[in-house]
């Protein structure tokens, strides 16, 4: 085995980091010292490309871009389309379509950024990665990515053009979005969820602004509804950034990462997860409350609370940041976040169903 251990301040750093220091081999970090301070000391594993094992290219491709994250664009866009089609407001089906397909280009993008963002800032060679990371695997360079990330972000633009022609609205809506996304560059060290502001950006960017977009693309303006929803579905994105940021609490804390988990500490951080996942449940009873029928509101009301509480008594009976409580939480609580996802969806084939009388 080659190893290699450089300063931040050798010049040939951040080309490890990149993988541009060389055209035959991979540098792998394999340990971290003093990350994101002047001090940073990374070793690399010096290996010959050739003798990377790379998987089967679609898990690669769905490690990449974090396929499994695209529930946090799918349930959105799933969402505007039946609220409009049975609302009988699905005006513009091309613009609709050419705005959903750019939106899954720039998620890909802006994950492949984010990721490439983390690996040179140190925070994902600090924090237990829960799946395959390719950047620490050294199945893709850091300067691969970076040219990924252009192309498809590019390939989104050029689809979001017809979007602006049919729906001139839509320049406005994204307007007030890459002023967000601006402020939230601005202003980051590493990535939106590792600051409290970024957070505030996120819940807006994925929550209102995504829905808004989705319906304006469609021709069907904004209404309260798909503010509404858009709140809530920014909570519950929210609800996620939390619990992952408290399942490595102790790690992130030691790194000096500053996000609203680690920033409470151990006991405080315990109780505002609680909190938030209150705040999810009285966000999705009073929305079920002005946008749905008496059923469901009952229905789904009851269920997603009666499942919520052994969760939150999970969160407070956790004594230690060390240990596996904090996975187990975690879990715990993205069955939370899934149950609302297929509740939703039962509810919305219902009216769907409804609509059509149960006849295709």
């Amino acid at each position: 085995m080659n190893f290699k251990t450089l300063q931040k301040s050798d010049a040939d750093f951040k080309k490890y980091l990149m993988g541009t220091f060389s055209n035959t081999d991979v540098a792998i970090p394999v340990k971290t010292l003093n990350v994101g301070t002047v001090n940073e000391t990374v070793t690399f594993e010096i290996v010959k490309m050739i003798e990377i094992q790379r998987p089967k290219y679609f898990v690669f491709l769905a490690h990449l871009i974090k396929l499994r994250t695209y529930l946090l664009i799918m349930v959105p866009l799933f969402y505007v389309a039946f609220k409009n089609y049975l609302d009988d407001r699905f005006f513009d089906p091309i613009s609709f379509l050419c705005a959903s397909v750019a939106i899954l280009f720039l998620y890909a993008g802006l994950n492949l950024r984010s990721d490439l963002n983390d690996h040179i800032s140190g925070f994902d060679r600090v924090i237990e990665p829960t799946s395959p990371k390719p950047l620490l695997k050294g199945w893709i360079t850091g300067s691969e990515v970076s040219f990924m990330s252009l192309v498809f972000i590019a390939i989104s633009a050029v689809l979001a053009v017809p979007v602006f022609i049919l729906q001139k609205e839509e320049i406005r809506v994204v307007a007030v979005v890459v002023i967000l996304f601006i402020v939230g560059q601005f202003f980051k060290k590493n990535s939106y969820k590792n600051q409290r502001l970024g957070e505030i950006i996120l819940f807006l960017l994925i929550g209102p602004g995504l829905c808004s977009g989705l319906q304006v693309a469609l021709g069907s303006g904004i209404d309260t509804e798909i503010l509404f929803f858009g709140s809530l579905w920014g909570i519950a994105v929210l609800f996620l950034v939390h619990l992952n940021n408290f399942s490595h609490l102790l790690s992130s804390s030691q790194a000096g990462i500053h996000n609203t988990m680690n920033k409470m500490g151990f006991d405080a951080s315990k109780k505002f997860l609680v909190f938030w996942l209150v705040l999810l449940n009285v966000f999705w009873i009073l929305f079920h409350h002005f946008y749905a029928g008496t059923f469901w509101m009952w229905f789904v009301g009851l269920v997603f609370i009666f499942w919520s509480i052994p969760t939150a008594i999970e969160f407070s009976n956790i004594s230690s940041p060390v240990g596996s409580d904090l996975l187990s939480a975690k879990k715990t609580g993205y069955k939370n976040f899934l149950l609302m996802i297929v509740l939703l969806f039962i509810e919305q084939i219902w009216y769907l169903g409804n609509k059509i009388n149960w006849t295709l």
